[in-house]
């Protein structure tokens, strides 16, 4: 199975209200990642994109990033959200698509801290578009722990 494979039925099975927004990881690759949902289950009172669901699908792009790189690095981290700051500068009134990537270079840093500290930080900006521009820009910070490090500290 691909690893994007076990993210998606991570997602799908282990948090309920994605499956309930549709939210999907349609692509990723070259640390770059793609998620997708439906407007319909998303829709608010004025027919655009309620904003907690394009937060809802901005937080897993990012989240589907961090867990991804560290899978294909050969990990199997526990990833969290640790910070997001969200603007949204446009109403949504298509299906939601989210996108972010982060630089070898990024990436690179990234990895040595969670080999030589059992955690590392990773900053992603993730971009919602409508009709080809920004439409939802969230700034997000998340912690991946390695799960060897916290299967230790827990006997402790």
């Amino acid at each position: 199975m691909k690893n994007i494979d076990i993210v998606r039925d991570m997602l799908r099975e282990q948090v309920p209200l994605l499956k309930h927004l549709g939210i999907s990881v349609s692509e990723y690759g070259d640390l770059k990642v793609l998620v997708e949902a439906p407007l319909e289950p998303n829709v608010n009172t004025h027919g655009t994109a309620f904003a907690g669901s394009l937060y809802c699908v901005g937080a897993m792009t990012g989240w589907s990033l961090t867990h991804l790189s560290l899978m294909d690095a050969g990990y199997k981290p526990s990833v969290v959200l640790a910070k997001a700051e969200v603007e949204y500068k446009k109403p949504v009134t298509h299906d939601i698509s989210a996108t972010t990537g982060i630089s070898k270079q990024e990436f690179t840093r990234f990895l040595a801290d969670f080999e030589t500290k059992g955690k590392a930080r990773l900053s992603a900006n993730v971009i919602i578009h409508c009709d080809n521009q920004e439409a939802v820009i969230i700034t997000a910070q998340y912690v991946a722990f390695n799960n060897a490090v916290l299967n230790i500290d827990a006997g402790k």
